[in-house]
């Protein structure tokens, strides 16, 4: 016998719900699957960007706004998806779902996206250069590193609010004990403060408190081992 093909009752908005879906449903608790299926069919099929703000997620999927972060943070830890909440609830921002778990082919070209990660991590090369306690070669590995946070669309602002962060508790710990001399040589350092202030909301006046700040320890920093690099014949005096 034979069979009529299938047809879709409604094809605006359809969703190609296949192997990728599969793996999320074994992979996030109830939950978090609820919130993958609805940015899935809510997102851009172009780019699998959503953009939204938490409080939007929350009033449509009936959770609280603590569950959905709980929620977006499992889908992040399990590399189905990026999001740039900030934390902030009422602020939008996008979720977008990780390629692994998007059955659409992407809008945007290699090229392109090859082009925003160098320039991506040209920027965070930036953001190294221009901190005196920093003597990164920017080995392979920080590089590495720099497009995996390209690739989880971390924001470069919150990548610099660690870099600052990270260099003003390395000035504070060597003004305290200056036998702790030696330079920051690796981007790996601030990757647990990046972590650290992605969970913590910091105002702006502490950003702008330490950034007022930073440059007098760095001046003294530049100063104390300038001295040091001196000659010894420099550095005594008849």
């Amino acid at each position: 016998m034979n069979s009529s093909p299938l047809r879709l009752k409604n094809t605006r908005d359809w969703f190609a719900a296949g192997i990728e879906v599969q793996q999320a449903l074994e992979t996030l608790t109830d939950g978090a699957f609820k919130v993958f299926l609805y940015v899935c069919l809510n997102a851009e099929r172009q780019t699998g960007i959503l953009h939204t703000t938490q409080v939007e997620l929350s009033r449509n999927l009936k959770k609280a706004n603590g569950t959905i972060r709980k929620y977006l943070r499992e889908m992040e830890r399990a590399g189905i998806c990026h999001n740039s909440f900030h934390n902030n609830p009422v602020t939008q921002g996008s979720i977008q779902i990780s390629s692994p778990y998007w059955p659409y082919e992407r809008e945007t070209s290699r090229s392109q996206a090859d082009d925003a990660a160098e320039s991506f991590v040209a920027e965070i090369r930036k953001m190294l250069a221009e901190r005196a306690c920093v003597r990164s070669s920017f080995s392979t590995a920080d590089e590495v590193l720099a497009r995996q946070w390209f690739d989880a669309a971390v924001p470069l602002d919150r990548i610099s609010e660690a870099i600052l962060l990270g260099c003003a508790r390395k000035y504070v710990a060597w003004r305290n004990n200056q036998a702790v001399q030696g330079p920051i040589a690796s981007l790996r350092y601030f990757a647990p403060i990046l972590e650290e202030i992605a969970t913590h909301k910091l105002e702006p006046d502490y950003w702008d408190f330490l950034r007022s700040r930073i440059h007098r320890h760095e001046k003294l920093w530049v100063e104390k081992h300038h001295e040091a690099l001196q000659p010894e014949s420099e550095n005594v005096r008849e």
